[in-house]
């Protein structure tokens, strides 16, 4: 029985879904993660930020950057602030 138990450990850890998206993770992560992981993230970085972001201006403009090549290995919260930013100045 403790054989048993002691096998099916490793097995359920293996099962276990992947680390959230973070917002060091690259672009290349954020082109694969799922939608409710992008939200997670940003709300994070709004957070912190006084969540002065138009959430779904930089959401749209993440994706945007994810597509285009060679922004794969950019961090996300390099890519986030630059859209944020453009994000206020076309609101002004």
């Amino acid at each position: 029985m403790r054989f048993l138990l002691a096998s099916a450990v490793p097995l359920l850890m293996a099962a276990t879904p992947v680390l959230a998206l973070e917002a060091g993770d690259s672009m290349q992560d954020w082109a694969a993660a799922p939608r409710a992981d992008k939200e997670t993230v940003l709300r994070k970085m709004d957070s912190l930020a006084g969540g002065s972001a138009a959430r779904d201006k930089v959401l749209s403009c993440l994706d945007d950057t994810a597509k285009t090549a060679g922004h794969g290995s950019l961090p996300i919260s390099e890519v986030a602030k630059a859209c944020s930013d453009q994000s206020a100045k076309q609101n002004i």
